[in-house]
């Protein structure tokens, strides 16, 4: 009796057994076709015409330029950018340029902003957040004398990003570096100079070019450009 029995208890529960994997099954099926979770949303971001604090007048255009080719790098499902060419171009044609130099005056003077600006910016672009961009060196030093050293360039910035609505600052970098033209070795013959040092030879003197230096930090500083 034992033995006839035994497949008879033993059926009820390979049934559920088989539901169950039947379940599972189709639970997976159903989760495959479940659509992925949509991306976090682009952040829109205006840079505001950008604050000089060197001494070159020319440093401002050169860095508009450099922006609007390192900007490439940020993803555009974490933030698109509105370039301080363009931002200024739409304020000066609302006639609201005054907001863009009395944000960038006030923030390049002690960090803060003016939140009666930044609601009027925010309503003319409908913006997330806005950037500000400073230059604080941007300058080169040309040797022209055996042994007094190496050309140089110099060039640092200052970048802060808030948030419109919360006006919190949500990124910052200030980014420096000092690199040197090619060392000049005066006992190689490869350089002329006169009796008093002088170097003759104008190219071999050459510090590194501006655009070369800024590219580079612009485009390491923001490799992490924060997402919204």
């Amino acid at each position: 009796m034992k033995t006839k029995s035994t497949p008879r208890r033993l059926a009820p529960a390979a049934l559920v057994l088989a539901l169950g994997l039947l379940l599972a099954a189709a639970g997976t099926s159903f989760a495959k076709d479940e659509p992925a979770a949509p991306p976090a949303k682009s952040m829109k971001v205006a840079i505001l015409p950008i604050l000089n604090g060197s001494q070159d007048l020319s440093a401002p255009k050169i860095m508009e330029d450099i922006l609007r080719e390192q900007l490439k790098i940020v993803p555009l499902t974490r933030a698109t950018f509105l370039l301080p060419f363009d931002s200024e171009r739409v304020l000066r044609e609302r006639d609201q340029l005054d907001l863009g130099f009395r944000l960038t005056e006030k923030w390049g003077k002690n960090g803060t902003l003016d939140s009666t600006a930044v609601a009027a910016v925010d309503s003319i672009f409908t913006l997330d957040a806005i950037l500000f961009v400073k230059i604080n060196e941007w300058e080169n030093h040309r040797v022209t004398v055996i042994g007094a050293g190496d050309s140089n360039t110099t060039i640092a910035f200052s970048f802060a990003c808030f948030d419109v609505k919360s006006m919190k600052k949500i990124w910052f970098k200030e980014p420096r570096e000092q690199r040197f033209g090619q060392e000049i070795d005066a006992s190689s013959g490869a350089v002329n100079y006169d009796a008093t040092g002088f170097i003759q030879n104008k190219r071999a003197t050459d510090p590194p070019r501006y655009e070369d230096v800024a590219a580079d930090l612009v485009r390491d500083a923001f490799k992490k450009f924060p997402a919204k």
